[in-house]
């Protein structure tokens, strides 16, 4: 996005997959081709913005063209920006009040530091909310009479989640269930936690002591995100076990590995943010369905297990390096530059308390 068509910003990042972990350093290079003779600011900044995205439902009241009172329903759309703080890039020059760049290549640092405590972007994007998500903006501020000039571009930013340090990231996990027709199905999780890339291994004991045939038994990774009361839950992946088709036999002791794709998964992680003196949670979780399809009526049953996803031992960033998504640009919320966003320092200590 140009300066009225007559000018290109392109930022370097010291991650050039646009990853980065809550508390590490981002940091590059911001270059301005100037295609004017000569161009006034007062100002260019950085901003970092980090947002929260849910709906609720509400009720409205109207009369109709008949004058009768009528309620419905209707569905609000809430974006809460919850991180937001500004960095200088270029001021004017001690005693000047303007900016002033000639015609051709102008280029700035810059470097901050994320704060440590930070919701993980939501990952994979297929629905428009919930969200969390965060971009930096580059905004180049032109006098009142002329319209700033602004480029997005989107982050993805994870906590770390070392399966290593969290209860139940090393455990086995049991399971068991039954149906009407004594088909018995029972096991473990043989690790509770598992990182992008990884496998999940699941070991079960399989009894059906009147051979009643099992059509199927179906495995799915559901991941369920929640932001405030807005509720998603996505599919990472579903798939038959194996060998079980049309499975008659009385007995079946087996181990078997589901592998998790190696894309960007939001860690399991719960936050906790304070906006407008109203407290918005985000929470992601993960559970394993083992879903049993048997012949018959009213004989199908399920199973769920709990599933710690994150993000370390494995680095995640090195094991996606090669992996790169494309995150379209979020559409960013109007903000008026007249009244400033929080300092870093302010948001640094607010994320701290």
């Amino acid at each position: 996005m140009g300066a009225n068509g007559s000018s290109a910003i392109q930022v370097n990042f010291n991650h050039p997959n646009l990853f980065y972990f809550a508390g590490e350093q981002i940091s590059g290079n911001i270059a301005f081709q100037n295609t004017e003779e000569k161009l006034i600011l007062d100002a260019i900044f950085l901003e970092c913005v980090g947002e929260l995205g849910y709906t609720t439902l509400e009720h409205r009241h109207y009369h109709d063209k008949d004058g009768h009172h009528r309620t419905e329903q209707y569905t609000k759309y809430h974006q809460i920006p919850f991180l937001n703080f500004r960095i200088a890039v270029a001021q004017p020059q001690y005693g000047q009040r303007e900016i002033i760049l000639y015609h051709g290549q102008h280029s700035w640092p810059f470097e901050f530091v994320l704060p440590a405590c930070l919701p993980p972007s939501l990952i994979p994007p297929t629905t428009s909310y919930p969200y969390v998500k965060y971009y930096t903006r580059i905004v180049l501020d032109k006098p009142w009479y002329k319209p700033n000039a602004k480029q997005v571009f989107p982050l993805t930013i994870f906590p770390r989640v070392n399966i290593l340090h969290i209860a139940g990231g090393q455990q086995q996990m049991p399971f068991s269930n039954e149906n009407r027709k004594k088909i018995r199905l029972q096991g473990c999780l043989m690790r509770g936690g598992v990182v992008p890339g990884d496998k999940i291994s699941i070991h079960i004991n399989l009894q059906n002591p009147k051979r009643t045939e099992i059509k199927k038994i179906e495995a799915s990774l559901i991941q369920h995100r929640q932001v405030a009361h807005s509720c998603h839950a996505e599919t990472i992946f579903r798939l038959d076990l194996p060998d079980l088709r049309d499975f008659n036999d009385t007995e079946l002791q087996r181990t078997f590995d589901l592998i998790v794709p190696a894309i960007y998964l939001s860690p399991t992680y719960t936050y906790m943010s304070q906006s407008c003196s109203v407290t918005l949670g985000v929470s992601i979780n993960y559970e394993l369905i083992l879903d049993v399809k048997v012949r018959g009526l009213f004989t199908d049953f399920k199973i769920s297990v709990p599933v710690i996803v994150g993000t370390e031992p494995i680095s995640a960033e090195q094991q996606l390096m090669n992996n790169p998504i494309q995150i379209p640009i979020a559409s960013a919320p109007v903000f008026e530059y007249d009244e400033p966003p929080p300092s870093y320092d302010a948001v640094v200590t607010n994320q701290k308390m």
